[in-house]
């Protein structure tokens, strides 16, 4: 299990800030809150995922999400470093109660200025489920694209495989206001 310190580069990683939220390196006492939110229904329906080595893969920067001193979910990126293919992915998850409240937006939009400013990454996807039209709404409000359906891309919580959302943000496009 990658749990959170495993990797030297997370002492490495920076604390970014937003309107609403400061993101920080996980911790080993914010599992607890995590692996709850994970366990939520509406959480939980798009994630599928409610222990958190199945989430801390190796290969990711993680972020919690803090509001006002408490974890509110996680935002993650992963690189690919061939200088032909360069660019980065993000995946995150808010707590239901969190959500519709600018939060997801907050961070997605701090994540992208990093990925883009500093790590002078020209590109970022991400991969929503079809059927998740709250994600995708916000990420189409900050400058996401969609570029195509990949047909039964991921099994869902019943065990059905389900279509996501292949999504992509080029630099000039984001919505930095």
């Amino acid at each position: 299990m990658a749990g959170p310190g495993a990797s030297d580069d997370r002492a490495q990683t920076p604390i970014l800030r937003g309107a609403q939220v400061v993101l920080r390196p996980v911790a080993d006492t914010d599992v607890p809150a995590l692996e709850a939110i994970l366990r939520e229904p509406e959480v939980k329906r798009w994630w599928m995922r409610d222990t958190w080595d199945r989430v801390d893969e190796e290969g990711s920067t993680v972020f919690a999400i803090i509001v006002d001193g408490a974890v509110v979910g996680c935002i993650e990126y992963a690189e690919e470093t061939d200088p032909d293919y360069r660019h980065a992915g993000i995946d995150l998850f808010v707590a239901t109660q969190s959500q519709g409240r600018g939060i997801g937006t907050d961070a997605l939009r701090v994540v992208l200025i990093y990925l883009i400013d500093e790590l002078e990454h020209h590109r970022v996807i991400i991969d929503p489920s079809v059927e998740n039209e709250r994600a995708i709404h916000v990420y189409e409000k900050l400058g996401f694209r969609q570029v195509g359906v990949m047909r039964r891309y991921e099994r869902g919580a019943d065990g059905e495989w389900r279509d996501g959302l292949l999504m992509e943000l080029l630099a000039e496009d984001l919505a930095r206001a």
